[in-house]
């Protein structure tokens, strides 16, 4: 995918998310995330997507894949942020350490 097509499914991706139509805002970052598997800003509105969507497993799988990406570039404040959110999204897991 070249830059001006992933520029092009972000815009129309953050529109189907403000809009909130998460069927559509689903399909436009499923599609970039294709080819950017490892880019926590694609990866965790995609998470929020499929959150809002009623699909938890899949969105905590992809917040924790976040998380992770964010703690291997050692940015331990979106580490905690992102810890945070999940702690109050799914309740089952402990608060995160600080």
């Amino acid at each position: 995918m070249n830059e001006k097509t992933k520029l092009v499914l972000i815009r129309c991706a953050r529109v189907y998310l403000a809009t909130k139509n998460w069927d559509k805002a689903v399909a436009e970052y499923e599609a970039l995330y294709a080819d950017f598997q490892d880019d926590p800003y694609i990866i965790e509105p995609l998470a929020k997507a499929y959150y809002e969507k009623g699909d938890k497993f899949k969105s905590k799988n992809l917040y924790e894949k976040v998380v992770a990406i964010f703690a291997s570039k050692g940015d331990e404040i979106k580490v905690l942020r992102i810890k945070t959110d999940i702690s109050k999204m799914f309740p089952d897991n402990p608060p995160p350490e600080q």
